[in-house]
């Protein structure tokens, strides 16, 4: 049976492709990448299509598909395939990965289309018959709670906050590291490597020493880093001092949102504090306007590799 049996194809939508001019939202944008399942970021645009549907770039990682099981859109450099009926989450799994593995089909002599990405053959939905379902296979890979396929069925609620609304933001105090003599303090620096880390350097006399558990930026590249040491730090990064007190699942939670809108930083555009001001995160809420702490740390702590992580970086 052919693709085109099954789907409809057709090509993403030119007119959320130029996402330098979309402002941050709710809706989910899915564009020509491979990594994060496609995801581009959340912005303040209309969703396109009702999960689930397969996502294909046809440009960048082209053939990589993915499957996305809440509201979407797709930019324009993409091809979305959505069912003409239901199907079964498994089935489209198993679609997504017959497209994978026959992307050798297209390169840029033969440029994917939805035409010929429709001439792909698969099994009939009739005849497919998976080992194991979708949700059994998340439940192993994190027996403690799927919180990944409650998040996709249950839809928790997340409200927009300024980033001044959970920080003060200051800038570091000196510029010149080649005037700085050895010492112990971890030095941070504009650098979007090693943690932002430049060297272990002494304490200029204007420079303050900030506490662990703080989340730097780079005024250059928008990286965001949390610091688990003590450190001091030129005057290329923002350092976020937080109101209140939030757990340390909370700040990875909220760097790990900032890396995701690292993209509107560039040398051209450096990320200052009067612009990094502007920034808006969101986050999961339970009543009417606190923070649901406890949903993010679950979601946090079933990342693989956290008991590692815990172990070597957290008191």
């Amino acid at each position: 049976m052919k693709l085109s049996d099954l789907f409809h194809i057709r090509y993403g939508q030119k007119e959320v492709s130029n996402v330098d001019k979309l402002e941050s939202g709710e809706t989910l944008l899915i564009s020509s990448r491979d990594t994060d399942n496609g995801c581009y970021g959340f912005y303040n645009i209309q969703p396109k299509f009702n999960h689930p549907v397969i996502i294909v770039p046809r440009t960048g990682s082209v053939g990589c598909a993915s499957v996305q099981l809440i509201e979407c859109s797709s930019t324009d450099y993409t091809i979305s395939l959505e069912p003409k009926k239901k199907l079964p989450i498994e089935y489209l799994f198993y679609v997504a990965t017959v497209i994978r593995n026959t992307k050798w089909r297209f390169n840029y002599a033969r440029n994917m289309t939805p035409q010929r990405l429709g001439e792909i053959e698969v099994l009939p939905d009739t005849e497919f018959n998976p080992q194991l379902s979708y949700k059994e296979i998340s439940q192993e890979l994190y027996p403690k709670r799927n919180i990944y396929y409650d998040a996709v069925t249950q839809n928790p609620k997340f409200q927009p906050y300024a980033i001044t609304e959970l920080f003060y933001l200051e800038r570091g105090q000196f510029h010149s590291i080649e005037k700085l003599e050895n010492g112990v303090h971890a030095t941070i620096s504009r650098v979007s490597t090693d943690n932002g880390i430049i060297g272990f350097y002494a304490k200029p006399s204007i420079a303050k020493v900030y506490q662990k558990y703080l989340i730097t930026v780079s005024t250059v590249t928008g990286d965001a880093f949390i610091q688990y040491n003590s450190f001091i730090a030129t005057d290329n990064i923002v350092i976020c001092k937080p109101k209140r007190t939030y757990k340390i699942t909370t700040l990875i939670y909220i760097q790990a949102f900032l890396n995701k809108v690292k993209w509107r930083y560039s040398y051209g555009r450096q990320c200052y504090k009067r612009i990094f001001q502007k920034t808006i995160v969101f986050l999961p809420i339970i009543n009417e306007n606190e923070i649901d702490e406890e949903y993010i740390e679950k979601i946090v702590k079933n990342q693989p590799y956290w008991k590692e992580f815990e172990k070597r970086l957290l008191d």
